[in-house]
């Protein structure tokens, strides 16, 4: 859920992109580490776009096809502006997603001290 809000997977504060897609360096909270291995998030992606893919594929398959120009542009449109306008929501799910695999298998690179980490006090199970 933190990641649809595009917020930190860790700590559910620091915002996960700069302008519309590009995702930070580093959480502005707990200087988690967002991307480390940035291609580690094209499977969650990938599966991520084709619910957008299936729908239409659907439609087409039991016969709803747009005749006339302007119903296929309504029916192109109708595909593409969901698509371009929850992309920043599923990209920071796709980013929770890799924080959650790396977390269940023991990514070594969490528990790497940062610049900003937190303090000593504060070892133990993270709110999620």
């Amino acid at each position: 859920m933190r990641g649809l809000r595009r917020r930190c997977p860790r700590c559910g504060e620091g915002r996960l992109f700069v302008g519309f897609m590009r995702v930070r360096e580093r959480c502005s909270s707990c200087s988690l580490q967002l991307a480390p291995r940035p291609g580690d998030t094209w499977g969650f992606w990938v599966l991520g776009d084709r619910i957008f893919i299936f729908v239409p594929v659907v439609l087409i398959y039991m016969g709803v096809t747009p005749t006339g120009l302007y119903w296929r542009g309504f029916f192109l449109a109708a595909v593409l502006i969901p698509l371009v306008a929850t992309m920043p929501h599923r990209m920071g799910v796709c980013i929770g997603l890799d924080f959650l695999s790396r977390e269940r298998w023991g990514d070594p690179s969490l528990d790497a001290p940062s610049a900003g980490a937190r303090p000593e006090g504060e070892a133990g199970e993270d709110r999620r």
